[in-house]
């Protein structure tokens, strides 16, 4: 198995070959990936997986966790607690709200995967005019293609590994968020909260 990092993405070589290294060792004869029996979440995860949040009740402040996505009104703030080798997805109203989502490598039971995210914050901006999306967080642990097929999925063998992509991360984010590439910002960041 060969792992290539970005100057960027170094800091984090160890988690991403982490986390190589366990797809790997899960790794099934055939080529497939064993995984644990999929958890079904309550009706209430996922109730709340499928509502999203109207503008006029979105809150001051909210903390979006891993598989999560939320909304702030304008002037609010977004903090995603714990960004180790996740990405996180700001995207900034016009109106100045903010609607976000904190992407995982690995589904936390009863949340969305990671190429969930993307198609639920586009729900959640509907049509509302964008002004630009931030994408920030352990971009030397990611794929591209883990926002249209996460790991999790990869039943019929090993999922690409990690490449610190900066340019192909936001390609992806724009296209399935449906806006210019010009509006989309990909950022590596150090390890801890990050604020928006």
């Amino acid at each position: 198995m060969t792992l290539m990092v970005s100057e960027q993405g170094r800091g984090r070589a160890g988690l991403a070959v982490g986390a190589a290294l366990v797809v790997a060792a899960c790794a099934v004869p055939g080529g497939g990936v064993a995984s644990a029996a999929p958890v079904a979440p309550s009706p209430q995860v996922a109730q709340a997986k499928a509502a999203t949040v109207s503008p006029d009740r979105a809150a001051a402040a909210v903390s979006i966790t891993e598989g999560e996505v939320g909304e702030v009104r304008p002037r609010g703030t977004i903090t995603y607690p714990s960004v180790t080798s996740c990405l996180v997805v700001t995207v900034y109203l016009r109106d100045g709200g903010k609607v976000g989502g904190h992407a995982s490598l690995f589904q936390v039971p009863g949340k969305y995967t990671s190429d969930e995210i993307l198609p639920a914050i586009r729900r959640a901006v509907g049509h509302r005019p964008v002004k630009a999306v931030d994408v920030s967080g352990a971009v030397g642990a990611w794929n591209p293609s883990y926002f249209e097929k996460a790991i999790e999925h990869y039943t019929d063998g090993t999922p690409p590994e990690p490449t610190g992509d900066a340019k192909g991360i936001g390609d992806t984010v724009a296209k399935l968020l449906g806006q210019p590439r010009a509006k989309v910002t990909v950022q590596d960041v150090p390890d801890g909260d990050i604020t928006r």
